[in-house]
């Protein structure tokens, strides 16, 4: 949906607004899944780690916003967390392989309905409202 840019919308703001932040608690709320997950699954920061933060503390959310929606959420994280989703490291190539602690996708996957509801709905709200008179 293309809302044009520095130009009076047919949709109303509130509506665009309630949208964002619907959006943005269900990122927030699907960050706290993703921490809950890693401390499911035992991960913790070794002392002799190459990483300065803690994964829980080192993953970041940032949200883009394209003519006032948000258009992507993005998590930001260091390169280990991806290994310890992968089940590698070093010295742990294919032919000695960790055991894969998933812990990002298993996350997603079980929140990303209720994302496509609150965008379907959002949506939904701003194309029904912008076709009542006004």
């Amino acid at each position: 949906m293309l809302i044009p840019h520095n130009s009076k919308t047919m949709f109303e703001q509130k509506d665009i607004d309630q949208l964002n932040q619907n959006i943005q608690k269900w990122s927030d709320d699907n960050k706290k899944d993703l921490v809950n997950e890693l401390n499911a699954l035992g991960v913790k920061r070794y002392p002799y780690s190459q990483n300065p933060v803690p994964l829980k503390k080192a993953l970041k959310r940032s949200l883009r916003k394209k003519f006032g929606l948000t258009d992507r959420i993005s998590y930001s994280m260091p390169r280990s967390a991806i290994f310890l989703h992968k089940g590698v490291s070093r010295g742990h190539g294919k032919s000695n392989p960790r055991k894969a602690k998933e812990w990002y996708e298993p996350v997603v996957d079980r929140n990303i309905d209720s994302l496509s509801d609150i965008v379907a709905d959002g949506q939904g709200t701003l194309v029904i409202n912008s076709l009542k008179i006004k």
